[in-house]
């Protein structure tokens, strides 16, 4: 991908060139010419290409030094502070409205070890406290109906408000109610109401339409263990330099050519192209989710290859042809992260199209294990230069790294590392 550079000197010069990076103050530029070098951000004018990522502040993120130390990657103290600051002060998504669509339906949350849970009332979706008031036993399991909440230890019943109702053998029902957080909503998407507006932040987002989840069913549910640092996570899922080199599979179905960047100040957006209108594959399990595809489409290319939306610091909804994602990160130790991922097809999908999700299912599982390799050769190198009391950030290769740069740059407004 090329991008027109006028060099400022004594004479306007106008070259085609590749950013290939970034640091401090400079970018690192190939020119068609033959001659390559780090040029001072102050004498190059951007002119970006057709089918060029749109970014509106690119110098911005070209002249960032915002990569994180090695240290961030394992310190214990620093994790209790971005749990605090980031976690509990940001976006706290409690699940997607329709894992319970109908009265009586309840979803217990993974990622908090079903402490909690959302249940539709007849008034709407509560979130409430999966623990009972009287022996703090935890009472559901999973996803299911009920008529009323009731603890299996001593039949504490409390209605689908999370009342107490019954206690049996009590003179007079105490009143120990469960907790109940108040909720938002945005395309579906439930938050804790925590001070954060998720609707004024999203409010500009472009792609908010493609995410829309009208017709769509909750299929299943995947809980994925890592042995890494939920920043790696965040920093793989952001950066498209290695789909081509690393996933044989997504390689081949989507088309990094075509990538376009959409920032926000808590977010960003990834959106990529079909690669060769899905003529040729790149591993079996591919190959089966692109026939299944074309079948369902009849032979109708999709408009994108996919959508990924990051809403910082940990929550992600994805956009694939009749699927849509919603997956989630949540760190249990430096080393240790949860990632809870959501499943969501067209009705007509769910109920008649078996092949079709068991396709898609392999094929974005096999992505999933590909990123772990990736992730855990990163921090293992990390770790490496830590006990050698060393620290080495490589440059920002733009366009395909400009999520990992806008979100390093996030993360550095947060928290001062």
């Amino acid at each position: 991908m090329t991008q027109l550079l006028g060099l400022r000197a004594r004479r306007s010069i106008k070259l085609w060139g590749i950013i290939l990076g970034s640091v401090q103050n400079c970018l690192f530029i190939s020119f068609d010419l033959g001659f390559c070098g780090f040029f001072p951000l102050g004498l190059v004018q951007i002119n970006l290409g057709v089918g060029m990522s749109d970014l509106a502040n690119l110098a911005k993120l070209a002249r960032s030094n915002a990569q994180l130390p090695v240290n961030v990657y394992f310190d214990e103290a620093l994790l209790k502070q971005e749990i605090q600051q980031l976690f509990r002060a940001g976006p706290r998504y409690a699940g997607h409205e329709l894992m319970v669509p109908n009265v009586g339906d309840f979803a217990t949350l993974a990622w908090e070890n079903e402490g909690r849970m959302l249940v539709r009332s007849q008034q709407g979706i509560e979130l409430l406290s999966n623990v009972c008031r009287h022996r703090q036993a935890k009472m559901f399991n999973g996803r299911g109906h009920a008529k009323n909440i009731v603890c299996p230890l001593h039949r504490w019943t409390y209605d689908l408000k999370g009342e107490l109702i019954g206690a049996p053998h009590f003179g007079e029902t105490p009143c120990l109610n469960l907790s109940n957080t108040p909720l938002q909503s945005w395309n579906g998407l439930l938050f804790e109401q925590n001070g954060v507006n998720v609707a004024k932040i999203l409010g500009k987002l472009g792609v908010t339409k493609d995410l829309d989840f009208s017709g769509y069913m909750l299929d299943h549910v995947e809980v994925h263990e890592c042995d890494y640092n939920w920043k790696t996570f965040i920093e793989v899922y952001l950066e498209d330099y290695h789909v081509e080199p690393f996933h044989p599979g997504l390689g081949s179905f989507v088309s990094c050519d075509d990538l376009k960047w959409e920032f926000g100040d808590e977010y960003s957006v990834q959106t990529v192209g079909v690669h060769h209108a899905l003529a040729k594959s790149g591993s079996e399990k591919y190959q089966k989710w692109q026939e299944q595809i074309l079948q369902f489409r009849n032979g109708e290319t999709p408009p994108y290859g996919a959508i990924w939306l990051t809403l910082y610091p940990n929550i992600m909804v994805e956009w694939y042809p009749h699927v849509l994602v919603v997956s989630t990160v949540w760190p249990n130790g430096p080393q240790k992260t949860r990632n809870v991922v959501e499943f969501y097809y067209p009705e007509e999908i769910v109920l008649f199209e078996r092949d079709f999700v068991a396709a898609e299912r392999a094929a974005y599982m096999e992505t999933c294990e590909e990123d772990d390799e990736i992730a855990l050769r990163m921090d293992a190198g990390r770790k490496i230069l830590l006990d050698r009391g060393e620290n080495e950030v490589g440059p920002y290769q733009s366009p395909m790294e400009d999520g990992m740069q806008h979100f390093h740059e996030w993360y550095r407004r947060q928290l001062d590392v």
